[in-house]
């Protein structure tokens, strides 16, 4: 089964690599109708390496857009969005571990639903897990046991952006998002339980680069990018002329059903 599901992924995604600083030609930007607060793109500084982050290690993810329109678009009713991190929305690092991670997310049809307040400013985020295939339709990790939240942060214009030497707390005041992770123990750990990591806005709604934190982006994109050809190959995933170079990243591409099943290339 897991063979089938591993080919299966293989014949129906293809991959584009680009230039860090090309991220925001690349990744869709949000319908001009959406909120404020869903426009842009964000960088995820999970692993800390700018701002604070009470997580040990980052993901090998690097930045996002809600311009994903292909493949939900906001809902204004419910406020629920579906984003998904195998699509051109959703940029990971060149590296090995960026191969494995989102080839398996890939398999497990893995992606987040965001289910917003009425202005826009807090989300509970469940991760979900596409089983239709298995005739079990989508199903929602339940926030008792994990629960993901972003909150919209509002920065001062006095302290941002921050000042040169500023602390990783301070840094962090600065960040759009505050992204809080808890489980089923914070209730009895309270802080100890709760997790925080900062996301940035890096490129704004009319597509212009947002400083220092672009910048911030790109020193960690470069810090963390390893192109291995033969590890990628493993995974199906072709580098080509671009994928090779160090200073690249990658997002995944859909193909259409008649493509994939043709094993067709083309997209």
């Amino acid at each position: 089964l897991a063979a089938a599901l591993f080919s299966a992924v293989r014949c129906a995604a293809d991959t584009r690599f680009f230039k860090f600083d090309e991220v925001e030609h690349v990744l869709p930007k949000a319908p001009a109708s959406y909120p404020e607060s869903l426009k842009g793109i964000i960088w995820m500084d999970q692993a800390g390496t700018f701002g604070h982050s009470d997580v040990p290690m980052g993901a090998p993810d690097l930045a996002l857009s809600f311009g994903d329109t292909e493949f939900d678009t906001l809902d204004t009713t419910t406020r629920i969005l579906k984003v998904d991190i195998k699509g051109p929305a959703w940029q990971w690092v060149n590296s090995l571990l960026g191969y494995q991670v989102s080839t398996m997310m890939k398999m497990l049809g893995f992606f987040y639903t965001f289910e917003w307040n009425e202005d826009y400013s807090f989300t509970q985020i469940y991760p979900t897990l596409d089983l239709t295939w298995l005739g079990l339709g989508e199903c929602r990790f339940p926030k008792s046991i994990m629960s993901f939240t972003m909150a919209l942060q509002k920065p001062s214009e006095e302290s941002c952006p921050p000042a040169q030497g500023a602390s990783k707390k301070d840094i962090a005041k600065c960040a759009k998002w505050d992204r809080i992770s808890t489980g089923f123990l914070t209730p009895y750990l309270g802080d100890m339980a709760t997790i925080h990591y900062y996301a940035y806005l890096i490129v704004d709604k009319d597509g212009n680069r947002v400083q220092p934190y672009y910048d911030a982006y790109l020193n960690h994109a470069r810090a963390n990018s390893s192109p291995w050809q033969s590890a990628a190959q493993l995974f199906g995933i072709e580098l080509g002329e671009e994928g090779t170079q160090s200073d690249t990243s990658f997002v995944q591409l859909r193909r259409s059903k008649e493509k994939a099943a043709s094993g067709s290339t083309e997209l």
